[in-house]
């Protein structure tokens, strides 16, 4: 199941991380689908690696100039997108949790999550840890 196979990305993604990490936010959807974002480094090379994991750890360092924003996975986990401006539509009628003290990203994966075509969402970070989204609901959640 793909979405079995994200989650353990992005717990391999946590454990891996060094202390540069910037964290990461995460898109897996069809390629063809136009998603409400912007490139924000479009001249910066995407860099190669053995598979998504060595690339987002490349990606989700500091001194990259491609760590901001989200970066998009094929239905695959094959990295097509990197440092992309996501700015989903906010649906009021979800339940979200804002005692959390969750940031932008987290919620940016939350909304994200939504869209047509997004086969699901994620994040890593230092203060949140790692969560995925589907559909509009957490449904993973590790502690930072």
């Amino acid at each position: 199941m793909m979405v079995a196979e994200f989650i353990q990305l992005l717990q391999s993604v946590k454990r891996a991380a060094s202390s540069n990490f910037s964290g990461v936010g995460l898109i897996v959807c069809d390629p063809e689908i136009l998603l409400p974002v912007f490139p924000m480094r479009p001249s910066v090379l995407v860099p190669g690696g053995h598979g998504a994991l060595e690339q987002i750890l490349k990606i989700s360092t500091f001194e990259c100039e491609l760590h901001d924003g989200f970066h998009l996975l094929s239905r695959d986990l094959v990295l097509f997108a990197a440092a992309q401006y996501f700015s989903p539509p906010i649906d009021l009628s979800l339940n979200v949790d804002v005692e959390g003290k969750f940031g932008g990203r987290y919620f940016a994966a939350l909304f994200g999550s939504t869209i047509p075509g997004v086969e699901c969402t994620g994040i890593v970070t230092h203060t949140a840890g790692v969560a995925v989204f589907k559909l509009g609901k957490r449904i993973y959640y590790e502690n930072p």
